[in-house]
């Protein structure tokens, strides 16, 4: 029997379990489907040290104040554990500069100091994160899938998929963005109270040459807002310098996606481009409006992403294997991340997006072309598909993210309270303080 018992070993569950040791209680444990404790943190580990990225204040019932004290624990948590100290992003008069750049083309850009740690420094980072809490006797439970949760009087019972058993009188869920789905299927069989969300963010991945995105010399990861024609927000989002495309596996169509390392770096960097999308009637479940439109473009790619040039996407035809390298349009400039053939299909983006949302990122790459000085839209370039970011069901929760079910908790961006790594971290540590609240009373 456990005090409390954490289903999530990513920021959120890490962060919750921190501060609770740290204020004196044990008896915990933190349970995951992985075999390596980390959620998001493993993938690039970005760590945007703003108020204004990756979460919402109103949503975590915090002031700005208050986030900040948050960030700033959790950015020198970090730097316990191994982080490196260079930062990006604190140069004022440059900052100046590119926002200049971005509001003569109608653009925001948003200024963040950020941390990158890198998907290879991420682990020695999360090793020691995970051997001080061992230390302060919080045990794992890893390679340990979650298929059932009961109430039981004033308890929790937690049921593994090999039939082992845990029990605690605090639960915190916090499976991270890859385990929203098992969140809800768990809620809807506890009576745990939510709101369906209705945006989907859809779009694509850039890959070009490190010296056609300057910018990244200065901010590492940075942040452009263009509003379309069409009233809808299309944003930059994670930001690669010397990074590599990746791919994202799920149980029917693969996604892409960018990370970087910190110790070795490839001559390209990459960024995704993403569309917001509301959804209003008739259909309303933007899981499924995602999933339709990542299955299709895997279909046109024989069951891989779909890999195109800049040039071909402007021309308005697909890209073919046998050209895909033709020195007589510079595409043997750029060199992919990803194996043609082997891991991504040449082809046409346009076959398998709605034409709304090509309008919109084309007019958005227009944008972004002009503030680079015509770097974007080099026809070497590569753009990829499908890049499809779910966002979370809406929990209804207290002030320490406490949900109608007394004693049980949720955190992080499977739960909808976050959108990255910080601000998971944050609602965890708000989850915690619940917690202590709940059993000082």
């Amino acid at each position: 029997m456990y005090e409390i018992v954490i289903v999530g070993s990513g920021p959120a569950g890490l962060f919750a379990a921190l501060n609770l040791v740290e204020k004196g209680i044990d008896s915990i444990l933190i349970v995951d489907k992985n075999p390596f404790p980390s959620g998001g943190m493993l993938n690039d580990c970005k760590l945007n040290l703003s108020t204004e990225i990756g979460m919402d204040l109103d949503e975590l019932k915090i002031t700005r104040d208050e986030a900040k004290n948050y960030i700033d624990f959790i950015d020198r948590t970090f730097l316990r554990f191994g982080a490196p100290e260079e930062i990006f992003g604190d140069d004022e008069k440059l900052y100046k500069e590119w926002d200049e750049r971005a509001k003569r083309n109608d653009v925001e850009f948003i200024p963040s100091i950020q941390r990158h740690i890198g998907t290879d420094l991420s682990k020695n980072v999360i090793k020691n994160f995970r051997k001080y809490l061992e230390e302060k006797k919080v045990d794992f439970k890893l390679s340990t899938n979650i298929v059932d949760i009961k109430i039981k009087k004033n308890s929790f019972v937690v049921e593994s998929d090999s039939g082992e058993i845990f029990e605690g009188n605090y639960l915190l869920l916090a499976p991270g963005r890859n385990g929203s789905k098992w969140l809800r299927e768990v809620s809807n069989r506890l009576n745990i109270s939510y709101s369906n969300g209705k945006k989907i963010d859809i779009g694509i991945r850039i890959e070009m040459r490190k010296e056609s995105y300057p910018i990244t010399d200065v901010i590492y990861d940075p942040k452009f807002k263009i509003k379309t024609k069409y009233g809808n927000t299309v944003r930059t989002f994670c930001t690669n310098p010397g990074g590599r495309i990746t791919l994202e596996r799920y149980d029917d169509f693969t996604l892409v996606n960018g990370d970087a390392l910190k110790k070795s770096k490839t001559e390209n960097t990459n960024f995704a481009l993403l569309d917001t999308i509301i959804l209003t009637e008739p259909l309303t479940d933007p899981f499924v409006y995602g999933r339709l439109i990542a299955i299709s473009t895997n279909i046109l790619g024989n069951g891989k992403p779909i890999i195109q040039r800049v040039g071909d996407f402007l021309d308005e035809k697909r890209s073919k294997e046998e050209t895909f390298f033709d020195k007589t349009r510079w595409f043997d400039k750029v060199v992919p991340t990803l194996s043609v053939g082997n891991l991504v299909t040449p082809g046409d983006i346009r076959m398998s997006y709605p034409y709304k949302i090509i309008k919109e990122l084309k007019e958005s790459l227009i944008k972004l072309n002009k503030i680079f000085g015509n770097t974007i839209l080099k026809e070497e370039n590569i753009i990829y598909a499908p890049e499809v970011k779910f966002y979370s069901l809406s929990y209804n929760t207290s002030k320490y993210l406490e949900t109608n079910v007394k004693k049980l908790f949720v955190a992080g961006d499977g739960a909808g309270k976050s959108r990255g790594i910080v601000g998971a971290a944050i609602s965890g540590i708000i989850a915690s303080l619940g917690i202590i609240n709940g059993k000082k009373s």
